[in-house]
């Protein structure tokens, strides 16, 4: 594959008059667009006195600064450099991000947070069981590597499985375990601590960054109160009048840091916080000591609801702590907060790590995530769609921003390979891009070193144009869809045990649902339909058009059709919605199955009233079911199919924005059919033409233009 960008040599057009300003959307000129402004271009990691003069060589725009070393590892007097790099990119006017901790994943302060406080680290809820028949007394002592008990409960066992509404619960110290058994068979199940100091992600990044590994508990508000005490507070109190200055703070993988990490964890771990319990209640309105073993165990609709309601907790308690705490903090500041998360291409580990990762990233002014940078064999397969969670989540909450950080490292690539070839690059951001990011960060090595080949300025300054050139065009771009899909996190919770196994391991357990959900996805992109991604939240608050229009507003979007994958139950509130939505006009397309329930008990009657006439529609199906999945203006049509030329639609401004994404890595020409002319922008060479349509585009292997409407 050639490294070295080129020319796009343009032929069988009409070139006419360009007018500029009436054509394109607001702040876009043609000066702008062949030199992009800083804040379009990369947001290259570090900033110290070296990168300031450095990264203005290579066509970097921006700065991610880690400062934790200026304000802990030299004495303290590093932390008097933080205000004048800052101010100095901004005098260039050069977006400024700050990093939230030294190393990864975020929420540790390197090891401060726990250092101040042992019982802030993070801990599990474990299960432990003893079998016995009759009233003889029981006497049970915790192991020496869990940390205390929380409660121990005896059930009586009837045909070999525990009669879990006849639990009891049993005496117990912070070690031990006394009381008196069942008449008949019985099982003492204890719940017990188990503290998180070895084998899990925080200590794998131990030796690189020299952090403690101790990692404290996300979902406990007054130790997250402590991480900004010990970051966000005194990196800002070394910028003067950091709004203007500073975007915001970036966080780097936190998570609720329960998977095994290098082997397997010597018991099947569940989250744990001391509001758990209280939160539970108030959400479900029954006991969470009532339904502990199904965190555990468990394969029927009562177990499987027990475990939505659990994640569901979890999710709350953890979306409050880390991410609505430290936006509000930011947010009070002028400045804005972000960061990517851990494994997000896998629905299991939404669920695994952070009990709903929609919910949690919502609550962050700018989703964002990292991807791999996939080799030349994956192209054709590759889950590029990962990026439409975090813009769907930009939709729903109503932001212009999605980002993205280009990550050689990820994706099993390592160390060995941290400077991927400049198409391999151009690649991920068009489809990253045609998925709706427009805010692009690197570490990617410029200069030859150990697992890096490094670039020529001249590749780099065009990586960064590029991406320049689309993102101008594309922040604050709508994507044009009238279909939602269903984001079905309540079906991986369902499913969801205690593990005491690697992520890999996890995922393998729920990948058929995974499977199933992806070819949901593929039908809609191969089938060219625009569609977002809808959080059960946001369906819930939705606003339904009466009149028989059938639309529904979720945030920036408005949806005639709504995709619901593979769902055995599904939540009242959201349930009224559709209801409302379907007698409206609206169209719902339950996929491979109909909903046999609802989350709760108490709500199945009429559900199953309203269901009893749906069919379902197999995912081989759905183009045909989506008659049209974007607006009538939208009126272009192009050629080849969707495995050569992805079109992404959007408008901004009144104009209407096609993203032409050649994912070939050959040559192609995109034919156009439509009446009058548009606006091409090549981002390649930064050059504006209009075009009088029908016309033939020629397109480079993996590059993108532009038409504007």
């Amino acid at each position: 594959m050639n490294r070295l960008p080129s020319a796009l040599c343009l032929i069988s057009l009409v070139v006419l008059p360009l007018s500029v300003a009436a054509e394109l959307p607001s702040g876009v000129t043609a000066k702008s667009f062949e030199n992009p402004p800083n804040e379009f271009r990369l947001v290259q990691y570090q900033l110290t006195r070296a990168a300031l003069k450095d990264h203005p060589q290579w066509g970097i725009g921006g700065y991610m600064g880690f400062f934790y070393k200026n304000l802990y590892k030299q004495g303290g007097k590093g932390a008097k450099q933080i205000g004048p790099l800052v101010d100095a990119a901004h005098r260039r006017g050069s977006p400024v991000w700050l990093a939230d901790d030294w190393g990864y994943p975020s929420g540790m302060a390197g090891g401060r947070v726990v250092a101040e406080n042992p019982e802030f680290e993070v801990r599990s809820l474990v299960m432990l069981s003893q079998k016995g028949t009759g009233t003889q007394p029981v006497a049970w002592t915790l192991p020496k590597n869990l940390h205390d008990i929380f409660c121990a409960m005896i059930y009586p066992v009837k045909n070999g499985v525990i009669d879990l509404k006849a639990g009891k619960r049993v005496s117990s110290q912070q070690k031990k375990v006394t009381g008196l058994g069942l008449d008949g068979a019985w099982e003492l199940r204890v719940f017990a601590r188990y503290t998180r100091s070895e084998n899990v992600q925080a200590q794998s990044t131990m030796p690189q960054f020299g952090h403690t590994g101790r990692y404290p508990d996300l979902m406990n508000r007054e130790a997250m109160g402590r991480f900004i005490a010990n970051m966000h507070e005194p990196i800002l109190a070394n910028i003067q009048n950091p709004r203007g200055k500073v975007e915001g703070f970036y966080c780097n993988e936190p998570n609720l840091m329960q998977t095994a990490w290098s082997s397997n964890a010597p018991y099947a771990c569940a989250p744990w916080s001391a509001g758990l319990p209280a939160l539970f209640t108030k959400m479900h309105g029954y006991d969470m000591l009532s339904i502990l073993p199904c965190l555990f165990e468990g394969k029927s609709d009562e177990a499987r609801r027990a475990r939505i309601h659990y994640r569901q907790a979890v999710a709350e308690l953890l979306t409050d702590s880390f991410a609505r705490q430290i936006k509000a903090w930011c947010n009070q500041r002028g400045i804005k907060s972000s960061g990517h998360y851990l494994l997000n291409d896998y629905l299991a580990q939404h669920a695994q790590g952070y009990g709903d990762l929609l919910k949690f990233v919502s609550e962050f002014d700018v989703p964002a995530l990292d991807i791999p940078i996939p080799n030349p064999n994956q192209f054709q397969n590759f889950r590029y769609q990962q990026s439409r969670f975090f813009s769907s989540v930009s939709a729903w909450k109503e932001r212009d921003e999605t980002l993205m950080l280009l990550d050689p490292m990820i994706g099993g690539y390592g160390r060995s390979r941290l400077s991927p070839e400049l198409p391999l690059l151009l690649n991920s951001v068009n489809m990253a891009s045609f998925h709706g990011v427009n805010v692009f960060t690197s570490y990617l090595p410029r200069k030859p070193g150990k697992g890096a080949k490094g670039y020529t300025q001249e590749e780099y300054r065009f990586l960064n144009e590029y991406v320049g050139r689309l993102t101008q065009v594309l922040r604050g771009a709508k994507r044009d869809a009238g279909v939602a899909l269903y984001y079905p996190i309540a079906m991986f919770q369902a499913d969801l045990l205690a593990s005491n196994q690697r992520w890999g391991n996890i995922n393998k357990l729920h990948q058929k649902r995974q499977q199933a959900w992806d070819n949901t996805e593929k039908a809609l992109l191969k089938g060219d339909i625009e569609y977002m991604i809808v959080h059960p939240e946001g369906v819930a608050q939705a606003q339904v058009a009466g009149d028989g229009k059938g639309l529904m507003k979720v945030g920036d979007g408005v949806y005639h059709t709504l995709v619901m994958p593979q769902m055995d139950f599904i939540p009242m509130a959201v349930a009224k919605t559709l209801v409302q939505f379907e007698r409206g006009g609206g169209k719902i397309l339950w996929v491979d199955q109909v909903p046999r329930g609802a989350e709760h008990v108490k709500h199945d009657a009429p559900i199953h009233g309203w269901l009893k006439e749906a069919k379902a529609t197999p995912s081989t199906q759905l183009t045909k079911a989506i008659p049209a999945s974007f607006s009538s203006k939208y009126d272009l049509t192009f050629s080849p199919g969707t495995n050569q030329l992805a079109i992404g639609r959007f408008h901004r401004d009144g104009k209407r924005i096609y993203l032409l994404v050649n994912r070939q890595q050959k040559g192609i020409t995109a034919k156009v059919v439509g009446e009058g002319a548009v606006s091409l922008l090549d981002p390649s060479t930064g050059k504006i033409k209009r075009v009088n349509l029908p016309a033939e585009l020629p397109m480079e292997a993996v590059r993108a233009l532009m038409l504007v409407q």
